[in-house]
C-alpha cells in the first residue's frame, strides 16, 4: 500500500492566506505613508477654522410684497385710451376740420423735390414783378413767383427778396393734424 501525501487546500485556508498577505503588505508600506502626506494646506485649514469661529450674521427679512389692486375700466364713461388726448381736443374744437393742405390742386414741378435739394441761384425783376431762379436736382432751371409751391411739404412762396425766398410749409403735427412752419431758401453764391 502506498501512502500518498495529498494536501488539499480548503477555501478557508485560501482566504487566510490572502489576509496574511494583505497584512504583510500594509506592514511593509506603513513607514512610507507619512511621506505621502504634507502640510502644504496648513494656511487653508487655519482660514477655514477662523471663518467657522466667527459669529454668524443676521439676514435681513424679505421686503413685504404689496398686493395687486385691479382696476375696472368702464369705456362708456371715459375717452378711448388709444387716441391721444390732444387729437381729441383738436377734433372737438375744429369739428374734425382744421388746417389741411389742398390735396385737390395740381402739383407744381418743384414740389417733387425736397426743399434742401433746391438751389436759389438768382432773381429777376421787371415792372415791379419779382421772379426767383431755382435749379433743381434734375439739372433744369425754373422760374417761380410769389404764390408758387416748392418742396415736398406743401411750401408756398410768401416773399422773394434779393437774398432769400420765404415759404410757409404745411407739415404733419404727429397727432393726425397739420401745422404751418416757416422755411427759407437762401441765395447760393
Amino acid at each position: 500500500m502506498s501512502i500518498m501525501n495529498h494536501t488539499e487546500i480548503t477555501p478557508a485556508a485560501s482566504e487566510a492566506g490572502q489576509v496574511l498577505r494583505a497584512l504583510l503588505i500594509m506592514f511593509v508600506l506603513s513607514p512610507l505613508l507619512p511621506a505621502c502626506t504634507s502640510d502644504s494646506h496648513g494656511d487653508l485649514v487655519t482660514y477655514v477654522e477662523s471663518v467657522k469661529a466667527r459669529k454668524a450674521g443676521r439676514i435681513a427679512p424679505l421686503p413685504e410684497v404689496k398686493s395687486y389692486e385691479s382696476y375696472q375700466y368702464n369705456q362708456s364713461e371715459l375717452r378711448d385710451p388709444f387716441i391721444p388726448a390732444a387729437v381729441d381736443a383738436i377734433t372737438d374744437v375744429m369739428g374734425g376740420e382744421g388746417l389741411q393742405p389742398d390735396m385737390q390742386r395740381n402739383r407744381e414741378p418743384l414740389e417733387g423735390f425736397p426743399l434742401d435739394t433746391l438751389r436759389f441761384v438768382g432773381h429777376l425783376q421787371q415792372d415791379g414783378r419779382v421772379w426767383a431762379v431755382i435749379t433743381a436736382p434734375d439739372s433744369l432751371v425754373y422760374r417761380v413767383v410769389e404764390g408758387n409751391y416748392l418742396g415736398q411739404n406743401f411750401g408756398r412762396i410768401s416773399l422773394i427778396s434779393e437774398s432769400r425766398i420765404d415759404l410757409m410749409e404745411i407739415v404733419p403735427d404727429g397727432l393726425g393734424g397739420w401745422v404751418e412752419r416757416d422755411a427759407t431758401l437762401a441765395l447760393e453764391e
